[in-house]
């Protein structure tokens, strides 16, 4: 009896690559004492990583979708030196925008890279809820469902 078994190779390549990378870290992470210091991603390998999986891929690739999501952290100053804060916000393109933030070095691209991962390889549903206040007392809920169903190509 042969059992045919279909492997997704685009999604167990970016497996691999997290793979990877994550025991990098932890090699890195054993060699370092308990001091406390947070150790700093001085490589472009994020970056790399979301070229490849989904600026460079066909269209059918990352499923006909052709919006990126870039996640912006920047830095707002506090009274604080020691205990930084970043404010968070989503940038989104045009795959074929001349403007896309690669090399942008406000944008945290490991998460970008998952944010992606999330949006055009999984399945899921978004409720929205729209609140409008008809009047001082009462309110108008609309509510829009939208189901995200990878097709398989």
């Amino acid at each position: 009896m042969l059992i045919e078994h279909r492997v997704d190779t685009k999604n167990s390549n970016l497996i691999f690559d997290f793979n990877f990378i994550k025991s990098l870290n932890t090699q890195i992470l054993s060699f370092l004492p308990d001091s406390g210091f947070v150790v700093l991603q001085g490589t472009t390998y994020w970056t790399d990583l979301f070229v490849r999986h989904f600026l460079f891929q066909a269209e059918h690739a990352i499923d006909g979708d052709d919006l990126l999501f870039f996640v912006r952290k920047k830095h707002v100053k506090t009274s604080s030196r020691y205990l930084p804060k970043f404010e968070t916000e989503v940038d989104v393109f045009r795959k074929d925008s001349k403007k896309l933030p690669i090399g942008d070095p406000d944008i945290d691209w490991e998460e970008t890279v998952y944010l992606n991962l999330v949006v055009h390889q999984f399945d899921y549903t978004l409720t929205l809820a729209i609140c409008t206040r008809t009047s001082p007392k009462e309110l108008q809920v609309r509510i829009i469902i939208f189901d995200r169903i990878r097709k398989e190509f």
